[in-house]
């Protein structure tokens, strides 16, 4: 048996976005039974059935209708729902649940962690740049380093690429991998598509094998954008 697990920032589209049909169509053709979706709208994977969870309104910016920062949805109904995590980390950025799928019940922790500019220029503007995405990486790195048996999953946007070169400055690429335990692999990490490496990312524990990683094309068939982003797909199995 396998887990198939889509995550995808969705730069805010909502129910009503014209892009929507399609970056849905794309999310339902990899049948998922877990997805996160960053930037979004928490009404947009409604139309599917199952079950949502969402991370709180608030982020050091105006709520703006139903946008959430991090959604995650599920075929089976959620347990364990948390959306706080640790005070140490910035609000409106983070949900857990647990969830029955395929291959058993697993924790799912779904995160948004702040790009290098966040309330630098706009939001609180109280910020220095990356000061926002470290102070988040603290905060995980805590969460994750608590001993745990459950099989886990950890996905969202990273807002760092693992592959190649980037901007971020270097001592904080190498804080995004010790965030994550020696049990854990980020399966995403040299996933590209047409040039591009991810930032949205899908890292697992190793009671679970990544049996395959594709990418979801951020480009329609006329080159227009769904989003800024391009999605991930894992195919996950029991690694008991």
């Amino acid at each position: 048996m396998t887990l198939r697990v889509v995550n995808w920032n969705v730069e805010w589209a909502t129910p009503r976005s014209e892009r929507s049909p399609e970056i849905l169509r794309r999310i339902g053709q990899h049948w998922p039974e877990v997805v996160c979706l960053t930037e979004t709208d928490c009404r947009l994977l409604s139309q599917c059935g199952g079950y949502i969870v969402s991370a709180r309104p608030c982020w050091g910016q105006s709520v703006v209708n139903n946008r959430r920062k991090v959604v995650l949805w599920s075929r089976q109904p959620w347990a364990d729902v948390d959306d706080l995590g640790s005070d140490a980390l910035p609000p409106g950025r983070f949900v857990t649940g647990s969830t029955d799928t395929s291959v058993g019940r697993v924790k799912v922790i779904g995160v948004c962690i702040p790009y290098g500019m966040a309330n630098v220029q706009f939001g609180t503007k109280a910020s220095r740049p990356w000061q926002d995405h470290e102070q988040y990486l603290d905060g995980l790195s805590e969460l994750l380093n608590v001993a745990s048996s459950a099989p886990t999953i950890v996905l969202g946007d990273f807002n760092q690429s693992l592959a190649g070169r980037s901007s971020v400055p270097p001592h904080l690429r190498e804080k995004l991998r010790c965030t994550f335990p020696l049990d854990m692999t980020i399966a995403t990490a040299q996933l590209n598509c047409n040039g591009k490496s991810a930032i949205d990312h899908i890292a697992i524990s190793n009671n679970l094998a990544a049996e395959s990683t594709a990418a979801i094309s951020r480009l329609r068939q006329d080159a227009k954008p769904l989003s800024d982003h391009f999605g991930v797909v894992a195919t996950l199995s029991s690694n008991k």
